[in-house]
Order: structure tokens, then sequence, then C-alpha cells
């Protein structure tokens, strides 16, 4: 009898066997037991990954289902709603860059600036998800999860406020600070994403402007040449110090 029952089982799916690109539904582990291959996370992740080149906005159930060559209905299973898609891509990405903070040195400005400067790398890695949050209010920060599950964006907005806090400044200062500093980032990775420096089109830029009337347009003339170069680092660099300078003016030029 056992002899019987045991020749019946199915043998283990071979992972040379599934197409290309299409991995099945199923992982066979060495102990020769079979697990779910689909998962929320595995889902998410991909979605995540997707979004370095697909803006977020336009990531549908169905481009989801595939990718992984399932239906739609088993991504609604395993996710739930846009809007849960959405918000786990969003939580996610904020989850990475909480993650790639550096642990804070009590030098404020040291930790504003590595957290500025890898929140845009991680934006301009992730330009799907930066045109979401740049045009989107809704899971712009906050983000839907269910009980037990952390909401990255809240995390997100409580570290970097909290080296204002511990730098000194009141809350009036922490809180604008806060929201200068993610404006211009933001503002920045945007710019980059979309190509939008002048140093992009440098050729273009400069014979526009040298092609008018230099007596009508003379401080255009005046910046042509060094305008027409201005690349994302340099116009970072500045603007970024041009904050941080003024945030120490709150605390009386002092902090450093």
């Amino acid at each position: 009898m056992r002899a019987r029952v045991e020749s019946r089982k199915k043998p283990a799916t071979s992972a040379a066997a599934r197409r290309p690109g299409r991995p099945g539904r199923g992982a066979v582990e060495a102990a020769g037991t079979v697990t779910p291959f689909l998962s929320r996370e595995h889902i998410i992740d991909r979605a995540l990954e997707l979004t370095r080149q697909e803006p977020l906005a336009e990531l549908s159930m169905v481009g989801l289902a595939r990718e992984f060559g399932v239906t739609p209905a088993l991504i609604h299973y395993y996710v739930g709603s846009r809007d849960d898609l959405v918000s786990g891509v969003v939580n996610r990405y904020f989850k990475a860059r909480v993650e790639r903070f550096a642990p804070p040195t009590g030098d404020w400005r040291r930790d504003l600036e590595d957290m500025a400067r890898t929140t845009c790398a991680q934006m301009v890695e992730h330009g799907g998800v930066l045109r979401y949050i740049f045009s989107h209010n809704r899971f712009r920060l906050f983000q839907k999860v269910v009980p037990g599950e952390t909401d990255y964006g809240m995390e997100f907005l409580d570290r970097s406020i909290r080296v204002f806090r511990d730098a000194g400044f009141g809350p009036k200062h922490a809180a604008l600070g806060y929201h200068l500093l993610q404006q211009f980032v933001l503002a920045a990775a945007y710019a980059e994403v979309g190509r939008q420096l002048p140093a992009e089109h440098e050729e273009y830029v400069r014979e526009r402007i040298t092609a008018t009337p230099k007596a009508r347009y003379a401080a255009a003339h005046y910046v042509a040449r060094t305008f027409s170069r201005l690349d994302a680092k340099t116009a970072f660099d500045a603007g970024l110090g041009l904050l941080l300078d003024g945030f120490a003016g709150w605390l009386g030029g002092t902090a450093r």
C-alpha cells in the first residue's frame, strides 16, 4: 500500500525546465518540500525594481502578472488593491532610504548632508517613485500599513527631525528645516532624472543665448558660458551648502 502511495507523488519540477524569465509558482527546496514562489514581498520587491525605469503611477497589476507569469487575480490576492501596491512600493522605498542612513555622528550638519545625499541618490535610482512622489499627495510620506507593520515614511520623518531636535533647533525651525531640505532634494533629483540641468543641453542653451542681441540681453550673455555648463553635482553642492548655512544661522551661526 505504501509503495502505491509513494508512486503517485509528482516529481519535483526542474528549475531548468521553467520558461526563461517566467518563474514557476513553486520553488523546490533541497529537502524536497515545495513552498509558494509568489508572496507579497516578492511582488513588492519586483515592483520597486521596475520603478528604476517605469513610472510608479503607470505600474499595473496586469503588468506585474505578466512579470511573474500568473493571472492578475493572483497579484490582487497577495497584494490587495492598487493603493496597497503603491503604498507597499513607496514604503519599501522609504525603508531603503532609512537603511542607507549612516549612524548619527552628533554633528548635525554632517548628518543632514549625509541624509540629503543618500536620499537624492536613491531618488535618482528609482525615478519612477520619484515622479510619483513629486506629483501625488497620497502616500507621499505616510503609508497604508497593517497592525505590526512599520510605516517607513514615519520612520524617515522621525529620524530626520531627530537630527534637528538633538542639535538644539526649536520645533518651528526643526519642522521648517526638514521641509525645506526635502523640497530641495526632491527638486534636485527630479531635475537630474528629467535631464533639466543646463549642462544636459549645453550647446543648445549657449547657442540660444549668443544668437540674441548682446546689447539687449547683456546679463544673459554675461553668464552664457557658465550657465550652459551648470551640472547636477555643481547645483546640488551649492544649494545644499546654502541651506545648511541658513540652518546654522538659526542657531546663531555657531553650529557647523
